[in-house]
C-alpha cells in the first residue's frame, strides 16, 4: 500500500499537497519524519538493526520513519514504535529533542524514558531484525565503526550530548 505524505515549506508550514513515497520533490519542498530516542534508567539507548533487504541493511539506527499524510510528529512516533517494537507509548511521554532540516526533510528527534526487556519487544520482521540496548560510549564507537547508518549517526553526533 502506498505511503503519503504531506509536503512543507522551508520553514515546516503545510503547503495543502501530499505527495507518494518515492516520488520526486519540488524545489523548496520537504516532507517530515520522525526518529525516538529510547533511553533506560541506566542511560543506555535502545538501538534496531534494520533488516538486510533494505537500504543501508544491516545497519543500526533508532526507531522512527515517515511522518504520513495528516499525522502530527507525535502520532507518527507513537504508530512507529507500535509497528516496529511493539511498544504501546501515549503521545505526552514524547518529549522534543530537536528539529533537524536536512535537504528535503525536517526530523523531529523525541525521547522516550523507558526501561523494558528487549526479549519483550515484537520486531517488525520486514523491518528489524535485532534490538539492543547500549551506552552513548557504544554508540560512538558503533558510529565510528560505521555500524549506524550514516545520518542516524550525524544526529546523535550532534544532539546526543543533550542527553548523555
Amino acid at each position: 500500500m502506498a505511503e503519503y505524505w504531506d509536503l512543507y515549506d522551508e520553514n515546516k508550514n503545510l503547503l495543502g499537497r501530499t505527495i507518494k513515497r518515492g516520488d520526486a520533490f519540488g524545489e523548496g519542498e520537504y516532507y517530515v519524519c520522525c526518529e525516538i530516542w529510547i533511553q533506560n534508567s541506566k542511560g543506555q539507548f535502545l538501538v534496531t538493526q534494520r533488516h538486510p533487504d533494505k537500504k543501508a541493511g544491516g545497519l543500526w539506527e533508532f526507531s522512527g520513519g515517515g511522518v504520513l499524510a495528516g499525522e502530527t510528529t507525535k502520532q507518527a512516533a507513537v504508530r512507529e514504535l507500535a509497528e516496529e517494537l511493539g511498544i504501546c507509548v501515549e503521545e505526552k511521554e514524547l518529549k522534543l529533542l530537536e528539529v533537524y532540516r536536512h535537504k528535503n526533510y525536517f526530523m523531529d528527534i523525541y525521547v522516550l524514558k523507558r526501561d523494558l526487556e528487549v526479549k519483550s519487544l515484537v520486531l517488525q520482521p520486514e523491518e528489524v531484525v535485532d534490538a539492543k540496548w547500549v551506552s552513548g560510549e557504544e554508540v560512538s564507537k558503533m558510529i565510528a565503526d560505521k555500524q549506524v547508518v550514516w545520518s542516524v549517526g550525524l544526529r546523535y553526533q550532534q544532539y546526543g550530548s543533550k542527553l548523555i
